[in-house]
């Protein structure tokens, strides 16, 4: 009788108990559209883009303290971080240097200027705000030469608790890159 008694405390305690929902958030551009990234006259494009393993999975991360980091579970990029960020800083440097900048696909060789870029930390720091670290560099294809070679380090307070937060602010960051990368075109 006391195991029917304890069996029947946990089911009412798991029934009432609230089930995390899983959020998922999409990396998009608020710019215009008004200069397409597919345009096929562009002569600049994205080539590689490498994200650090640690931030490479679906869940957002916070560097916890110790340098520590934690993976969120239920709330997640809700496609790979490498992609999204692709066409992100494609439409954001576009529109920062009032140019077409391709998202470019393999094999395409019509290109003067390529931005290779790696970003090594993007997450949520245990002081309440967002940090990237990033490095880019532009080649210039017809005379197989580096243009420019940077790195950017910088973090965002984040307007208030929580995810959604941590994911604006990632996004200001992202445009503060996008214009720093701009500035060396």
């Amino acid at each position: 009788m006391k195991y029917f008694v304890l069996v029947v405390i946990l089911f009412a305690t798991a029934c009432t108990s609230s089930v995390p929902t899983l959020q998922q958030y999409l990396l998009r551009s608020d710019t215009s559209s008004q200069y397409a990234v597919e345009n096929p006259s562009a002569v600049v494009g994205i080539g590689l883009v490498t994200v650090a393993s640690y931030i490479d999975g679906l869940g957002l991360v916070l560097e916890t303290s110790n340098r520590e980091v934690r993976v969120a579970r239920d709330h997640q990029w809700a496609e790979p971080l490498r992609e999204s960020l692709r066409t992100y800083l494609a439409r954001e440097i576009s529109a920062e240097a009032g140019q077409v900048i391709r998202s470019q696909r393999s094999g395409e060789t019509d290109l003067q200027k390529r931005i290779d870029i790696r970003i090594d930390e993007l997450h949520g720091t245990a002081n309440g705000e967002a940090k990237l670290v990033a490095y880019w560099i532009v080649l210039d294809l017809e005379k197989r030469s580096i243009v420019a070679e940077n790195g950017f380090v910088q973090t965002e307070a984040l307007s208030e608790s929580g995810y959604g937060a941590l994911v604006r602010s990632h996004k200001i960051l992202l445009d503060k890159l996008a214009a720093a990368i701009s500035a060396t075109l």
